[in-house]
Parts: structure tokens; sequence; C-alpha cells
């Protein structure tokens, strides 16, 4: 029943568990050479069951080195031949041992689309083809997917970015990601530059991203890339970044499942691609062909039940294998497997520690409640006054004021990877604002996205906001939940900016990634509002410059939020009623 507490489709994944073994050790084929509608070859490897075929396949394209993918995914790949598939896996445009030029994103639905079809018209396959892979080799899936390739039946894009690249990576509302910087540079030309690259992506902090501008990122890490340099003459959302984009959910005839996690770096791709294909896709049974997952954890998913001391019990780690081969089954064999009968959306609600099997995403009944932003004109720092209610202000409550200064931005040394991480130590500066609930009493369910409406001014032309959401616990600990950003130029539009009016205030409106916890009692909600998170983004150096990615001089700007009548500054939490009727 909806609502409810569940146990994941197919359970945990116990410690003890091991993966069947397949009747013989699979075959590997190497190199195939896979033709582009161009004439440019890319290399493609099989890992095939000892058994006749025809089969359906399995793809994996990506950047990151084919043969590096399916050695470490050979596990995976003897269950999947044991269940009667081959897995391929593609090295993309230019990487490898793949032809060509690399260029991200560009190539990946022209060339997705071929490899399919190729494949599909192999004699080993049977014609039905799927699609599996992670972060960049999920984007991929959608990208081919766009194109429509007949033969392409089912994709399980795990942690996916959405489609706008301008809507979690490279770009995020507008500021840049310096993570895309150091995977530039690790990723090299055509193979790794930096040999620890698949290991310590984005776990410390890098020289060259103290670079000014943010453009000449390349040359302080002694690197010469074209498709950066390129990127970065971009700066608003034109013509160049949209021919990355995959958003052609109404013409797609694809069943998808997709999996993330809360702290997942490119969270808002699975939950905004299962939205659109739900309500967009070409047909009613591709409509209800669409599954999504959503764990307790970050990018690297279901890897473990604890992440920075927080332990969500013993249901965090499941068997996602074997719900992705029930998937499989379902699209690419038609195995009456009771799939479709179940529920299509599983959430894990951090706090309560559970599973909870949903109708819809957003889940059904959610109930938007504000919480207002209130402080005597001192929120500054963890220790200020400033207070988080669900009355909007009465009075005209004093504005709360910060310096903000790019030369001195306020720095996050943690990863987004680490999940729940106490963040105090982030919030002790004056250029950082919080606002907290009392206590509360009773437990809070809030499970969807999280929406800011905040009303600011600025004494520069530009400037960037990013606002947290927190769970404090009793004993002080602030743990991260998730974040939105927006730089101030792109308030009403990333294609056609607007400078600010120094002074002025201003409402910024912007959705922030989701949530899924159980505020329990005695906890308390805490709201944080800053101008920078440096090394996680970019410094906007307030300037107003036409490009602010080439932007080196910085300036001081005086920032102000506004909590009063007619501009009440608040942030809209998505509340699940319903749950506190059956606790």
């Amino acid at each position: 029943m909806t609502g409810a507490a569940a146990e994941f489709p197919v359970g945990r994944r116990a410690a003890s568990r091991r993966d069947p073994s397949p009747v013989g050790e699979p075959i590997v084929e190497q190199n195939h050479r896979v033709p582009m509608r161009d004439g440019v070859e890319l290399a493609l490897d099989l890992v095939r069951p000892d058994i006749k075929g025809p089969l359906p396949v399995i793809l994996t394209r990506t950047p990151y080195d084919k043969t590096m993918m399916r050695t470490a995914s050979m596990a995976q790949c003897r269950r999947l031949a044991q269940a009667g598939y081959i897995v391929a896996f593609s090295d993309c445009r230019g990487r490898f041992n793949s032809d060509g030029e690399f260029f991200p994103y560009v190539n990946e639905h022209d060339d997705g689309f071929d490899t399919i079809e190729w494949i599909a018209q192999q004699d080993w396959c049977d014609g039905n083809v799927g699609m599996l892979g992670g972060s960049y080799n999920g984007q991929v899936q959608w990208q081919a997917a766009s194109r429509v390739p007949p033969h392409l039946k089912a994709i399980v894009p795990l942690v996916s970015p959405p489609s706008s690249l301008w809507r979690n990576e490279p770009i995020f509302n507008g500021t840049l990601r310096m993570c895309m910087g150091e995977w530039m540079v690790g990723m090299g030309h055509r193979s790794w530059h930096d040999t620890s690259f698949a290991k310590e992506l984005f776990s410390a902090q890098r020289d060259y991203f103290e670079a000014l501008p943010v453009s000449s990122l390349g040359s302080r890490a002694g690197v010469n890339n074209s498709w950066w340099r390129e990127m970065l003459e971009h700066p608003t959302l034109d013509d160049f970044w949209k021919r990355g984009q995959y958003d052609h959910y109404r013409a797609m005839k694809v069943a998808a499942l997709n999996v993330t996690g809360w702290w997942d770096m490119n969270f808002p791709g699975a939950p905004l691609n299962f939205e659109a294909m739900r309500r967009d896709a070409a047909t009613a049974e591709i409509r209800a062909g669409q599954k999504l997952v959503i764990g307790p954890w970050p990018h690297h998913i279901n890897q473990t039940r604890v992440l920075s001391g927080v332990d969500f019990g013993e249901d965090a780690v499941v068997d996602l294998d074997g719900y992705i081969i029930r998937f499989f089954d379902r699209y690419l064999k038609g195995v009456e497997n009771s799939i479709d009968d179940e529920l299509p959306v599983h959430v894990f609600v951090v706090g309560a520690n559970e599973w909870w099997a949903e109708e819809d995403w957003p889940l059904p009944d959610t109930e938007e409640i504000a919480y207002y932003l209130h402080s005597g004109g001192r929120a500054n720092t963890l220790n200020g006054d400033g207070w988080l209610s669900t009355e909007p202000p009465s009075s005209a409550e004093p504005a709360d004021e910060y310096i903000y200064d790019p030369t001195d931005p306020v720095r996050v040394t943690w990863q987004l990877e680490e999940g729940p991480v106490d963040d105090r130590a982030s919030t002790t500066r004056d250029g950082v604002l919080c606002y907290t609930t009392e206590p509360l009493a009773e437990p809070l369910d809030v499970v969807g996205w999280v929406r800011c409406h905040l009303v600011a001014s600025s004494s520069a032309p530009d400037t960037d906001w990013h606002v947290r959401l927190v769970d404090v616990h009793p004993d002080g600990s602030a743990r991260f939940l998730c974040h939105g950003a927006l730089r101030a130029r792109f308030r009403e539009s990333f294609e056609e900016p607007t400078l600010l009016t120094p002074g002025e205030p201003t409402t910024f409106e912007f959705t922030m990634d989701a949530v899924g916890v159980r505020f329990l009692p005695g906890h308390r909600i805490r709201i944080e509002v800053g101008s920078s998170w440096f090394t996680q983004y970019d410094r906007n150096m307030n300037g107003g410059a036409v490009n602010p990615f080439q932007e080196s001089e910085p300036r001081t700007a005086v920032q102000r939020i506004y909590h009063q009548p007619q501009l009440a500054s608040h942030v809209v939490l998505p509340v699940i009623q319903r749950r506190q009727r059956r606790q």
C-alpha cells in the first residue's frame, strides 16, 4: 500500500551474499569495431555467457576506458550472463580505443543510436538492446534514447545528470561546478592525465581551483584542453549548451529504471527524468514503465550503510542488481515477473531509516509548508539570533547583512560524497546566516523538492546565493541534507541575464535539490544562507562582467537578506502529514 514502510523489492544485500556461479565462465571478446554514420569507428568489448544465442544485449558506453569498466564490473557481468544477457562495453568517441575526437556530451546522441542499431544487427543479438551505467555512463543512455533507436527497449541510468547542462553540471543555475575542472584535468586528452583519477576524483582540494579567472584553471593545472576553454566562452544557456540536452521526452519509447542517492552529486537527474517520462513519454505503456529508486547514498550508490558517522540501518544497502535484472527481464525478454504490479517509486527516508513504496514522484498528498526566516538583524553564524518558523513576519524585522569578499570566500572542505556531514565549521563566519527552528516536539517527514524564495539585495551588480538545508541533532551537529544556488543575473532567464540594481530588494526563486528525511523529536531544522561555497562552486567576482568565467578583478559586496511583510524570505518544505497519522 502506498505510504507504508516497505522492504525494497528484492530485499537487502546481505554482507555474505555471493553472486551466483554462471554455467561456465563468461567469454570475453575484445575490440569489435563499430562504424558511426560519419565513418569514425568506436571500440566495443563483449562479455557473453557460454551458451548459444542470439541473446538480448546490455550496453555500457563510457569515456572512462571500457577495459577498466569491464574488469571492475565483472561480478555484475557474471550475474547478468547467468541471467542470459550479453554485456557490451564501448569507449566513447575519442576515448581510449575509439577513434575520433572527444567533446563532452555533443556526440553521444548519434553515436549512441548508431552503436545500438549496429548491435541489433549482429547475429549474436536477438534484437533487444538495453543500456546500463552510472554518471556520464547514465547520461549517454538518455542522449541515445532521445534519438529513439528502434531496438532500444530499456535503460538503467544510475546517478545520471539531468538533461540541461545548466541544472546540475557543468553549470548549476549559473554557478560553475568546480569538480568539472577536476574532471577535465583528470580525463586528459584520450586517456587518463592523472592515474589516481578514477579513485580520488573529487576527494581533495586542488591548487588549481584558486585560478583566476576560473577559465584559466586548465593553464594553472598544466593542462591544454580545448573543450574546457570553449565551454567557458559561453556564459549563458545558448545553443552551444543546448546541443547536449536530451529532453525529447515526448518522442522517447524506452522504459527506464532511474537510480540515485540523496547525496548524489548528480541528484536531480533521476527524479526529473522520472517525472518527465511519466508525464510526457510517447505511449501509456512507456509512461507506466518508469521506475525511480532514491537511497541513502552518495554518488557511489549502494556501497555502505554509514556515511559521516550516520548509520542508516541494515536496509540501507540492497540487492540492486537483482532489481535491475528483474527490470531487464520484463522489458528485454517479456517475462511476466510482477514488476508491473509493484509501485514504481522506492525512496529511503533518512531518520525513519525505512523504504517507502510510492505511486508517484513527487509523493502524493505532499503538503507544501513555508518556513520563514526571522531575526533581530544578527543571524550571522550558528550563534546568531536567526530563527525559522511557519509564522510569516508580522512586523518590519531588520534585514540581516554580511560582507562577501571573493578573495576570502567561505571555504567548505568536505565533499558531497561524504553525505550528511556535520557542517558547523562552515557556519562560524559572519558570511553565513543561520535560521533555526525550535526543537521539534513531534516527528516531521519531509520528502520531495525544496524550494527557496529569497528576498535579498547586493551592493554589487551581480553575485551568488547559496542556501543549505540541515538537520540539527540534539548534540548540536548540523547534518547537511540538500543545497540550492543561483547566480543573481540569471534570476529571470538563463538565456538573457539581467544585472542587479545595487541595493534594491529583489526576489530570487529557485528549486533546491530534494530530501527524504524524518526530522525526529528534539531535532531542529536549519536554513543557511551565504554567497559562496568554495571550492565546490566558483566564486562570483561581483563585477557584472559579460562573461563571469573570464572575470578576475574581485569586488567586495554588501549583502542583505530581508524578512518583513511583503519581503518575506522563506523556504518551502514538502511535508508528508499522513506519515505522522500512522505512527
